[in-house]
């Protein structure tokens, strides 16, 4: 069950970084390394805040809810597998 939940998480956090990405894309067309990388840190910081602002700005809420989904469904199998052992 743990595994599942690492699983969950890490497409919650891909998602993020894909919402990121746009983000980065249309702020600065032009990017470079540096701004991967930082955008890369504040995501990994900032991780489910990030696809808030898709959602919101362009009505694009399938990172929000990947985003979302993900993390709760990585929790219940987080608890399950604590449970079960």
């Amino acid at each position: 069950m743990n595994v599942l939940s690492y699983i969950f998480y890490s497409i919650a956090i891909l998602s993020a970084l894909a919402a990121g990405f746009e983000i980065l894309a249309q702020m600065f067309p032009d990017y470079g390394v540096f701004h991967i990388l930082v955008g890369f840190i504040g995501t990994a910081m900032f991780f489910p805040l990030i696809p808030i602002y898709p959602a919101l700005n362009e009505g694009n809420w399938i990172y929000l809810i990947v985003c979302y989904l993900s993390i709760l469904l990585g929790v219940v199998f987080s608890n399950k597998g604590r449970t079960r052992a």
